[in-house]
């Protein structure tokens, strides 16, 4: 007789020797090769660790280790997860024995003296599970590799994935950036090359001056772009000047500024697009007034996109508790619950190729940097109410003005730059106004400057060959530790590392700086 499972480990552990031996002889006449046995089961569990048994026939009633704490001691080695089949040869038929042999560990019991046909079944039986249990363990195995495999590889096509898209919205934001700014530059070039090429129009002091204003015009416009690179979320910073503001005028004038769109464009496809105002009488609020009217102008150009078929615009102002509220409604499309969750996600746009995602990511921005809130309302097929909320000012208070008084005494300041530009600007602000200057390209340079004359105020750059400003500005406050410096950086908020709250700094400026926007630096940080 032979038996499929021949190859398996077996292990007898019993004291009779006797009983060891027809063991033996038994199995080897099945087919059974891999047999071990022990008469001393103290040796028990250190063999069963080395052997790697598929089966133990374990006797019962032994000196020192009985079967039952052996049974106990594998339940401890052997993990929980893995069955390793014991079957127990005793002498004791009694029901609590066959009861406590069960519960303590044993997978099958056979008494003593026994038929070996029935020691032969119980055997194959318990091996089957066995192996039946290990190819279980092996597939499970094999499964959970390759889950793991499979979920590796999703995750790595994720991430092309969010890198693409990435991409994507980069390229998209990119596109719309460089539009703008080459428009602007195409303003100052043209302008500039016109006067250039022109000694007649440079003896104009009329035209100079005219044109003079349009490219500072398009400057100041294309700094405004390179901003929206970092007003998504960015915090209201020092330098952000906030005036008096009556909301109705920003509803007012932003209607006329995007006619062209619900009206002209609108009609040219088809549509038939009204706006309604409905102007309650409202508190003044504290804000930039150029940044509410692009809120504005972005909730009313989102409302035209969402009614392909025409409808009616509705802009609503109110009060609320001490709040100064502005509601934009369409009676378009509407909004799913998943769109209205992600639409002010910066690059979330569900209007394809025509759309870049940024306009109501930057109205979220600006709302926020207003210290305000936006809600939105929507029911797809009923149209969308974008909510804004924002704090009005307290009777009796004034925004900050809009004029800045500069200083009324002349300073002696020293300006570090390593780009001959900026210098030459800040230059031209200060003693335009009043004050005496000297300039230096590094930190080296502008130590050397310390020795042969004592400042009112430093003005530098951040990022220079060398030390950069915040070191040198360490240095400079070691000799005049009661003097003021302010820093000046193109980089964005966030992005200066260990050195974005800098310890000696007293104002961070943000470039391009305006002389206006230099006067107000030197109004907070020199005492009146």
């Amino acid at each position: 007789m032979s038996d499929p499972n021949a190859n398996a480990r077996l292990l007898i552990v019993d004291d009779c020797v006797a009983n060891i031996s027809l063991l033996r002889n038994i199995l080897n006449r099945l087919g059974f090769t891999q047999i071990e046995s022990l008469s001393d089961s103290r040796e028990c569990l250190g063999r069963v660790e080395a052997f790697q048994p598929d089966l133990i026939i374990l006797d019962l009633n032994m000196p020192h280790l009985d079967g039952f704490e052996i049974m106990h001691g594998l339940g401890k080695i052997i993990p929980r997860d893995t069955f390793l089949p014991v079957l127990v040869l005793t002498a004791d038929a009694t029901g609590e024995t066959k009861r406590k042999a069960l519960l303590g560990g044993a997978s099958d019991l056979v008494t003593k003296p026994f038929n070996s046909s029935e020691v032969y079944m119980r055997i194959r039986n318990l091996l089957q599970i066995r192996f039946l249990h290990l190819q279980l363990a092996t597939h499970n195995q094999t499964l959970e590799s390759k889950v793991a495999e499979r979920t590796r590889e999703l995750r790595e096509m994720q991430q092309q994935v969010v890198a693409q898209e990435r991409l994507h919205a980069f390229g998209e934001m990119a596109g719309g950036i460089v539009h703008d700014f080459n428009n602007a530059l195409m303003s100052v070039i043209g302008y500039s090359e016109m006067l250039l090429n022109d000694e007649d129009m440079l003896r104009d002091p009329k035209t100079v001056r005219e044109f003079l204003q349009i490219m500072n015009t398009a400057g100041q416009d294309a700094s405004h772009v390179i901003n929206r690179l970092r007003d998504f979320y960015r915090p209201r910073e020092v330098t952000d000047v906030f005036s008096r503001i009556d909301l109705n005028e920003i509803v007012e004038q932003a209607v006329p500024l995007t006619q062209p769109k619900w009206k002209g464009q609108a009609l040219a496809e088809g549509r038939a697009i009204t706006v309604a105002l409905d102007l309650a009488r409202m508190p003044a609020i504290s804000g930039n007034s150029a940044e509410l009217r692009e809120v504005a102008t972005n909730l009313i150009f989102n409302a035209v996109d969402a009614m392909p078929a025409g409808g009616t615009i509705t802009l609503r102002t109110s009060t609320e508790e001490g709040r100064a509220v502005l509601e934009v409604t369409d009676t378009g499309a509407g909004m799913t619950e998943e769109v209205r969750a992600r639409c002010l996600e910066p690059f979330f746009s569900t209007k394809g190729e025509k759309g870049t995602g940024l306009g109501l990511s930057m109205v979220f921005g600006i709302i926020k940097r207003h210290e305000g809130s936006v809600e939105i309302e929507s029911l797809l097929g009923h149209g969308t109410t974008f909510r804004i909320r924002l704090p009005a000012m307290a009777e009796g208070l004034n925004a900050e003005d809009e004029e800045v008084t500069k200083i009324d005494r002349p300073l002696h300041v020293l300006v570090v730059d390593d780009e001959p530009v900026t210098r030459r600007v800040l230059a031209g602000y200060l003693t335009a106004d009043g004050h005496s200057v000297v300039t230096a390209v590094n930190a080296e340079q502008a130590l050397s400057c310390f020795d042969e004359a004592a400042f009112d105020l430093l003005i530098t750059d951040y990022a220079m060959p060398g030390s950069n400003g915040v070191e040198l500005a360490a240095t400079f406050r070691a000799k005049h530790a009661t003097r003021p410096v302010i820093l000046v950086t193109g980089f964005a908020a966030g992005s200066m590392g260990e050195y974005e709250d800098p310890v000696g700094i007293d104002f961070v400026m943000r470039k391009p700086v305006t002389r206006r926007e230099l006067q107000r630096a030197m109004r907070i940080v020199i005492p009146a």
